[in-house]
């Protein structure tokens, strides 16, 4: 079963638990992307934090209830009734110069004096007016009390400064009056004693007029004197006690700031207004007021970068649709993944190592051995395709493909030829993929790809022992023809398949050219391989479709790169990779014996040993040989031992 092609990038249908295992390998890989907001949101809003205000002598209010609380009241009575027997100009009742305490410009100037925020002066002091004895009461409330002893008195005095520059201004204003209405009725005086001098006909009634006028000029100008002569003007209030801190409890504390967020009822003779207990939304909104520290702020901001970071990583994972895990590779492309690799490092990624070769007791050398188990068995289930008439005991061809270049089908290549190379079959690796070759950097090392030789299509010695290359068809040639190429190469897989017991092709990615499919009637078998974070669920369902078209005998998928190889990791703990140097306590094998130069002319085929080195072979089709010896048969190759072929030849 395949996924449909139309379905969203990442949208692949997944049991619970694997998708969970998915989500959690998506923050896995990219940590840094929740990491990097969550930090620079923390950080941001420890250093965008409001200075928290500072009270007199170095005294900075704080934000949330504590411990101690404390209230100081500074006391105003009126200015008549003190005994000081100055004359009182107080032009508003005592509930609006109360009202003023916490409203207008005395909180401001108070705070300005206190280097306090407005909004905190105006939440923590409250006027209070006494009627019953003429008198007004400053409170302020907090926390420290030499902070509310300088709230309360200073709270004082700048409203006895306002109510004094308010009867200043009054006053002020009351003279400018009279002078404008002397000027007037002076000017008007000036006119009529010019009228009265032509001797007019109604000088009767202008000099009425004058007389009339003269009596107002007298009675605005008595106000004029009486004006000048008033004392200055007062507040009308003066200071009868200075505030002095008490200390009262949290219950009456927060009564206080609910009294001063509410309002005191400035009606004459009231008390502040009396509240149920205090609950604990009263202390949230006694602390609405309080600027946000630093720590909250950080914690909020590393609340929101993390709520971004989370969904940018989310958004990511929606549209990303490359393949990470088994099962996304198996639902992407409906065939099976014979073996998952390790993920190698980004060193022995970018060499040309075989690890197979290597590090044969590595857990990639143990998957590529997987890989080798498929195929053989694979194998013994098919009959072989695309055999030339005539050819005895032909080589099994096995076609490693990928989707897109940079999936490591070359590399996958190389082990498996090394693995087969150990259980004693001969192979030839035919390179076809001649735009872009690579498997001789693997198989020979740093020497030209297509070397300087009489006969391309002859097979070159490699590294390894019982593995040969062929390449250099077409390779290095701008103008070469694919057709004529393909040709050449399926040319090398008639003339070979009698002289080795597998057959390698690592050819061109499927979906970029047309190569690998014009080998497909000469190829047995077939494996895709997929590498972890770059083939995508799109591409790999593509090459699935086509391979289906083209009826591929296909094998499975070899999975590159993967992450998780559970079953691996538990058996290789406490496994340590072998090191260069042999282990005294594990006897060395001995070294196979050279392969002998090839001769196209000659029977002898390269690398053919006795059948008695205990060489493996290929069972095809479930063929039995029965040794020379008359025991029981074994299961053997279709594609028989060295040995075997040159007899078949012989008779």
């Amino acid at each position: 079963m395949r996924i449909d092609t139309d379905a969203p990038a990442g949208g692949l249908e997944l049991d619970p638990r694997a998708r969970l295992r998915h989500y959690a390998g998506a923050f896995k890989r990219r940590w840094w992307m929740v990491l990097l907001p969550c930090v620079l949101g923390a950080t941001l809003g420890w250093f965008t934090a409001p200075a928290p205000p500072s009270g007199p002598k170095g005294v900075t209010p704080t934000t949330v209830p504590s411990e101690s609380y404390y209230r100081a009241t500074h006391v105003l009575i009126r200015e008549s009734d003190s005994g000081s027997g100055s004359s009182s100009n107080m032009s508003i009742s005592l509930s609006q110069a109360a009202y003023l305490v916490n409203t207008g410009q005395v909180p401001v100037n108070v705070a300005e004096k206190l280097s306090l925020p407005v909004e905190w002066v105006e939440s923590h002091v409250l006027g209070l007016p006494r009627d019953q004895v003429s008198s007004i009461e400053v409170r302020a409330v907090g926390e420290d009390p030499t902070q509310v002893v300088a709230l309360s008195d200073t709270a004082a005095d700048e409203l006895i400064a306002q109510l004094k520059a308010q009867a200043e201004a009054a006053q002020a204003s009351r003279r400018d009056g009279i002078v404008a209405q002397l000027d007037t009725l002076d000017k008007q005086l000036k006119d009529l004693n010019v009228r009265i001098a032509f001797n007019p006909p109604d000088r009767t009634q202008l000099e009425a007029q004058q007389r009339s006028l003269s009596n107002q000029y007298s009675l605005v100008f008595q106000q004029f004197a009486e004006l000048a002569n008033t004392p200055p003007p007062t507040a009308g209030l003066i200071s009868l006690e200075g505030a002095k801190a008490k200390p009262i409890s949290k219950s009456d504390y927060l009564q206080d700031l609910r009294t001063i967020r509410e309002g005191a009822s400035y009606v004459t003779g009231s008390s502040p207004v009396t509240t149920a207990p205090p609950t604990n939304d009263d202390v949230i909104q006694a602390a609405d007021s309080q600027p946000v520290g630093p720590g909250t702020r950080a914690q909020l901001g590393g609340g929101v970068g993390l709520a971004l970071g989370v969904g940018l990583v989310l958004l990511l994972d929606r549209f990303d649709a490359r393949l990470r895990r088994r099962e996304e590779v198996e639902l992407a492309s409906g065939l099976t993944v014979v073996a998952e690799i390790p993920k190698l490092s980004r060193k022995a990624h970018r060499s040309t190592e075989i690890q197979a070769l290597s590090n044969p007791r590595s857990r990639a050398a143990e998957a590529y051995r997987v890989v080798r188990g498929a195929i053989i068995y694979s194998l013994s289930q098919r009959a072989p395709r695309g055999i030339p008439h005539g050819t005895p005991n032909a080589a099994a061809v096995l076609m490693v493909t990928s989707a897109n270049p940079g999936e490591g089908k070359t590399l996958t290549v190389a082990n498996l030829a090394a693995v087969f190379a150990e259980g004693g079959l001969n192979v030839l690796v035919v390179n076809c993929d001649f735009r872009r070759p690579r498997i001789h950097r693997y198989l020979i090392g740093d020497t030209p790809a297509a070397p300087e030789v009489p006969d391309v299509l002859a097979p070159r010695d490699t590294l390894i022992p019982r593995v040969q290359l062929v390449t250099g068809i077409g390779e290095g040639v701008s103008d070469a023809n694919p057709i004529e190429v393909v040709a050449l190469q399926q040319q090398v897989i008639d003339a070979q398949r009698g002289n080795y017991h597998v057959i390698l092709l690592d050819t061109a990615p499927f979906l970029a050219t047309n190569d690998a499919s014009e080998l497909l009637p000469r190829t047995d078998l077939v494996t895709v391989v997929v590498r972890s974070g770059k083939t995508t669920a799109q591409s790999a369902n593509r090459l699935a479709e086509v391979l289906a078209r083209f009826d591929a005998p296909m094998l499975g998928v070899v999975f590159n790169g993967s992450e998780e190889t559970q079953g691996a990791q538990y058996y290789y703990y406490g496994y340590s990779e072998p090191s260069r140097e042999t282990s005294p306590s594990v006897p060395t094998p001995p070294a196979p014996p050279p392969a002998p130069a090839h001769d196209a002319g000659s029977d002898v085929r390269p690398n053919e040993y006795p059948a008695t080195n205990g060489s493996a072979s290929i069972p095809r089709n479930g063929s039995a040989s029965t040794p020379a010896n008359g025991s029981p048969p074994v299961e053997t190759s279709g594609i028989a031992s060295p040995a075997d072929q040159a007899q078949h030849r012989s008779n």
